[in-house]
């Protein structure tokens, strides 16, 4: 598993953010990891972070961002 350079970790979490704060309607983990162009399971664990930090949300089968 590659390592991450520091301050990486953040960014990563803001483009996210970012990006779910674009699509008012969610978008599904697949959706999501296809327009950032990362692995679903890479993507699943920042999602799981930001969930546990009351960031952002899922409803059914879309992620959405806190607001």
């Amino acid at each position: 598993m590659a390592r991450l350079r520091e301050g990486e970790k953040p960014d990563k979490e803001n483009l996210v953010l970012r990006m779910l704060g674009k699509h008012f309607f969610g978008l599904r983990e697949a959706e999501l990891a296809e327009e950032l162009g990362w692995g679903r399971r890479t993507l699943n664990n920042y999602l799981r972070v930001l969930e546990t930090d009351g960031k952002v949300y899922k409803e059914g089968r879309s992620w959405f961002k806190e607001e």
